[in-house]
């Protein structure tokens, strides 16, 4: 479940200023213990409760609990959007046991009690280490081993410092899927019965909102916007949406 990137936009590095998550909100502690009793519990059905439970939970955490990213776009900028929705699947497998380890898949589920943090500070430590491989990336396909032109030697785009970019980051993609110069998205269906017909545009309008907005975004949250089983979301995203973003990604770098 990613978003559509621009690699133009995302050229440009960031003043890096970024707001201190709150480690010590009362949250940390809820979250530990429904966990905690999901871990411990007999009943495959209640930990499977349980666990929904704390991830509900955890989605409804105050932002302040969460890394941001940094100044001056934070949660606006597509980078972010794309290492929180890995640091969420992250999250989601930690909590059932479907982490990796050593090139095996080892049951090994969220336990407070075994030294894990917080949910809330794994899900942190994760986005923000995948936002700065992310963009050590963008860095490195746009502008491979930089040098400085009067000497010939290598660059540290990294401590190069920024100027606050003068165009939002997301305005390029909401224009795309506005205006739809291809005509695509509006001819592509979602859902033609029953009624109302829903196109890709409203779907991808309704995904962009959400993101822009900073709110955390999911495919059942979707569905539930246009009143679809998440099931037939699941199978449209992989089939449709995910494809169109893609595409349109390849042809906003294909004209800069």
């Amino acid at each position: 479940m990613r978003f559509v990137r621009d690699n133009h936009l995302q050229s440009s590095p960031l003043r890096k200023i970024e707001m201190t998550p709150n480690e010590s909100h009362p949250i940390h502690e809820q979250l530990k213990e429904i966990f905690r009793q999901a871990l411990h519990t007999s009943s495959p059905k209640e930990r499977k409760r349980l666990r929904r439970k704390g991830l509900h939970l955890m989605m409804q955490a105050p932002k302040k609990c969460f890394w941001r990213g940094y100044a001056p776009l934070f949660d606006n900028d597509l980078l972010y959007l794309e290492a929180s929705d890995k640091a969420w699947e992250y999250i989601e497998h930690k909590i059932n046991g479907r982490i990796r380890g050593k090139g095996t898949a080892q049951e090994k589920a969220y336990d407070p009690d075994k030294g894990d943090a917080s949910p809330l500070t794994l899900w942190n430590r994760r986005c923000k280490g995948i936002y700065k491989d992310l963009r050590q990336q963008e860095k490195e396909s746009i502008h491979p081993n930089p040098k400085d032109p009067r000497t010939g030697e290598a660059l540290d785009i990294n401590a190069v410092e920024a100027e606050p970019e003068s165009v939002p980051r997301l305005e390029r993609v909401r224009e795309e899927l506005e205006t739809d110069p291809t005509g695509v998205l509006k001819t592509t269906w979602v859902r033609k019965t029953p009624p109302p017909p829903i196109t890709a545009q409203q779907v991808l309008l309704k995904l962009y909102d959400f993101a822009s907005c900073g709110e955390k975004w999911t495919l059942s949250k979707l569905a539930k916007a246009f009143d679809m089983p998440a099931g037939s979301m699941n199978s449209i995203w992989e089939r449709k949406l995910k494809p169109l973003l893609e595409e349109m990604g390849d042809r906003l770098r294909r004209q800069l």
